[in-house]
């Protein structure tokens, strides 16, 4: 009877864990490719971008500061719309100070990012993966 306990949880997490393997995973990481002048970028499916890349050393520091150490001249910045709303209501219900704190935290947990300029190679593998 005492090895029983210990067979059954050792056979159960034996069985999850190989069913687990044989069902695919939702892919949570769905991109779009967006073009700002003349360029192509990928950002998270459905969020906002700019349509100016980035050209201040100010916001690439506020990025950097931030979490998102990959920023830099030339990238544009996209932002989830719920977080978009969030970002409106906070500043203006709790003005300037909420703002910069909701600002920092929808970065930090990126809900907001940076996006790069795709090389031409890269820009030819996902036109291809995504069928445009």
């Amino acid at each position: 009877m005492k090895l029983l306990k210990p067979l059954l949880i050792t056979t159960s997490i034996l069985i999850v864990s190989g069913c687990s393997n044989f069902f695919p995973q939702p892919q949570t990481s769905r991109k779009d490719m967006v073009f700002v002048k003349g360029k192509s970028y990928l950002i998270p499916h459905g969020a906002l971008f700019n349509t100016t890349p980035i050209n201040e050393k100010v916001t690439v520091n506020d990025y950097r500061k931030y979490g998102h150490s990959y920023c830099k001249k030339g990238d544009i910045i996209w932002v989830s719309p719920k977080t978009s709303q969030e970002l409106k209501e906070t500043y203006r219900v709790g003005g300037a100070d909420a703002f910069s704190y909701a600002y920092g935290e929808a970065i930090r947990s990126r809900k907001m990012g940076c996006a790069r300029p795709l090389s031409q190679s890269e820009y030819t593998y996902y036109k291809g993966q995504m069928g445009q």
